[in-house]
């Protein structure tokens, strides 16, 4: 005799592993919204964008951010001269902004634009005269990978 009594059912045989599969799926739903993005550094299909001249002479470039924490392009080249530059937000929910912070450049660069809202833009336009590279952020997602770089040829 195996000392069970006929119509009772063991406890835990089954349930243990059952648990402890919930206790995983839980987990990792868990710490897939744990909503900390890694910052995002150009990839090697970041190429530097096109600036074009304009008949003023100006040079233009439109850089474009969305929920994705990135300027695209993340790099672009002007020569020295006036510069205009233009913010496009596609985000859906973030609201982004544009500076070239001072002190991390050949020379400091005034113009900003302080807040766009999702599905907005918004212009600068400034002159520039030192060679060298100028770092732009987003000031509100820097520190998760939100910035570029504007070359100015020498």
């Amino acid at each position: 005799m195996t000392g069970r009594r006929p119509g009772v059912a063991r406890r835990g045989g089954r349930r243990r592993p059952l648990a402890a599969l919930l206790v995983v799926v839980l987990a990792v739903l868990v710490s897939g919204c744990s909503g900390t993005p890694e910052p995002q550094e150009p990839g090697p299909g970041d190429a530097a964008g096109e600036v074009t001249v304009g008949p003023d002479g100006v040079q233009s470039i439109t850089l474009v951010s969305s929920d994705d924490y990135r300027f695209v392009p993340a790099m672009f080249s002007v020569l020295p001269g006036q510069v205009r530059v233009t913010l496009d937000n596609l985000a859906v929910q973030l609201t982004h902004s544009l500076a070239f912070p001072p002190g991390r450049s050949p020379s400091d660069i005034a113009e900003s634009i302080p807040v766009v809202a999702p599905s907005e833009s918004d212009t600068i336009e400034f002159s520039i005269r030192t060679p060298g590279e100028y770092a732009f952020i987003c000031s509100f997602h820097e520190a998760l990978g939100h910035t570029g770089v504007m070359t100015v040829a020498g």
